[in-house]
C-alpha cells in the first residue's frame, strides 16, 4: 500500500480542519471556554485523539483483520505493506495514547504533576484517548446542527468556568444556581438530566475527563430549563443558552451565587489560590471580622499576579463583590456616634 502515508496525511488534514472548526463552537456549546495554555493543550490532545481513533478504526483494524484472514486462508493476499509502513502504523496505534496521557500530565490538568501517576495510568490512556477522540468526532457531526439551531433561534451561548473543590457535592452547586435564578426573577427552572444528541459527546467524554484531564465530572450532564433559557452543567463548565438580555442576567446571577459556593470560577492553580484566599476572607467577614486592610493587601497581590486577563477580571469582580458586601455590613458614621452616646448614657446611669 504505497499510498497509505498519503491517505493518512489527508485523513489528518481533514480531521484537524473539521475538528478545529467544531471545537471552536463545541468549546462554548459543550465545555465552555478553557483559557490559556490548558485550552491550547486540550485542543492538541483532542485533535491527536481524534486522529488516533480514525487510524485505529480506518486502518489498524481493517489491516489486522485482512492479515489474519490471509493467515487462515479466508481471503486472498491483498495487503502488501513495506516494513516501515507496518511499524509506523503499529507505533502510531501503540504510542499515541501514552503521549496523550503525558500531555495531560505536562499540562497540569491535575496538580501536582507526577511521572509516577502517568506510569500508573498508562493502561487507562487507551480507553481515555478513545473517549476523547470519539467525543471530538461526535462534536464534528453534531455541532454544525446545534450552531444553526442557535442562530435560527437568536440565542447566545455564555460559558462560566466551574471547578468543584475537592470533596464538594455538585448537588449543592446546582441548588445554588437554581436559587440564584429564582432570586434574579428569571422564573422557575426545571432540573433535568441532559439527554439526546447534545449529551452524547459529554457522556463519551466522561472517561477521558475522569482519567486524563483530572476534572471533576458530575454524575450526569445537568440541564436546567424554563421557557426561554437553557443551562447545561457538566465537567468543568456551565453553558447558558438563551436570548441575549436574559442569558446575560442569568450569567450575572449564577456568577454571584457561585462566588460563595464550593467551586472555583477559574482554571489555573495560581488563580484558584487567589480565589481560596478570597474565600478565607469571606469566611472571616461572616464571623464578624474586619477585613478591610486584608482586602487592600489582596488587591496589591492580585495586581502583581501572573494570571491571564480573563481570570484576573473574574477574581477582581469577586474582590469587588466582597468589598461591597463588607462595606454594607459596616455601620454608618451616624450609627457609630449614636452607639457611642448610648454607651456613655449607660455608663453615667451606672
Amino acid at each position: 500500500m504505497p499510498f497509505l502515508p498519503f491517505v493518512l496525511l489527508l485523513a489528518w488534514q481533514a480531521i484537524s480542519r473539521s475538528a478545529s472548526f467544531a471545537l471552536g463552537w463545541a468549546t462554548s456549546l459543550f465545555f465552555g471556554y478553557v483559557p490559556g495554555s490548558k485550552g491550547r493543550l486540550l485542543s492538541i490532545m483532542a485533535l491527536v485523539s481524534a486522529a488516533w481513533v480514525v487510524v485505529v478504526l480506518g486502518f489498524g483494524l481493517p489491516i489486522a483483520a485482512g492479515w489474519a484472514g490471509e493467515r487462515i486462508g479466508l481471503v486472498e493476499r491483498n495487503f502488501d505493506l513495506a516494513w516501515y509502513q507496518v511499524w509506523g502504523l503499529v507505533a502510531a496505534v501503540v504510542l499515541t495514547p501514552p503521549v496523550v496521557g503525558g500531555l495531560a500530565e505536562i499540562g497540569g490538568f491535575e496538580e501536582p504533576r507526577s511521572v509516577g501517576r502517568w506510569l500508573r495510568r498508562l493502561p487507562a490512556t487507551y480507553p481515555g484517548t478513545a473517549s476523547l477522540g470519539a467525543a471530538v468526532l461526535l462534536m464534528v457531526l453534531i455541532t454544525p446542527f446545534l450552531a444553526f439551531q442557535r442562530v435560527r433561534q437568536k440565542r447566545v451561548v455564555l460559558p462560566i468556568p466551574l471547578v468543584l473543590h475537592d470533596g464538594a457535592d455538585d448537588s449543592t452547586v446546582t441548588e445554588a444556581i437554581l436559587h440564584a435564578l429564582d432570586d434574579a426573577g428569571l422564573g422557575a427552572f426545571e432540573h433535568q438530566v441532559l439527554r439526546g444528541p447534545r449529551s452524547w459527546p459529554l457522556r463519551t467524554m466522561g472517561f477521558a475527563a475522569n482519567h486524563l484531564l483530572g476534572s471533576i465530572v458530575h454524575g450526569e450532564p445537568d440541564r436546567m430549563v424554563n421557557d426561554g433559557i437553557e443551562i447545561m452543567s457538566y465537567a468543568t463548565n456551565i453553558a447558558i443558552l438563551g436570548p441575549g438580555e436574559e442569558a446575560h442576567r442569568a450569567r450575572a446571577a449564577i456568577s454571584r451565587a457561585l462566588a460563595s459556593s464550593d467551586a472555583y470560577l477559574t482554571w489555573s492553580p495560581d488563580s484558584q489560590e487567589l480565589e481560596a484566599a478570597l474565600a478565607e476572607l469571606r469566611h472571616r467577614r461572616s464571623g464578624g471580622g474586619d477585613i478591610e486592610a486584608d482586602l487592600d493587601r489582596f488587591r496589591k497581590r492580585l495586581d502583581t499576579a501572573a494570571v491571564n486577563a480573563d481570570e484576573w477580571n473574574t477574581i477582581e469582580r469577586l474582590r469587588l463583590q466582597l468589598a461591597q458586601d463588607s462595606d454594607a455590613d459596616a455601620p454608618a458614621p451616624g450609627d457609630v456616634e449614636q452607639n457611642a452616646n448610648e454607651r456613655e448614657v449607660t455608663i453615667a446611669a451606672r
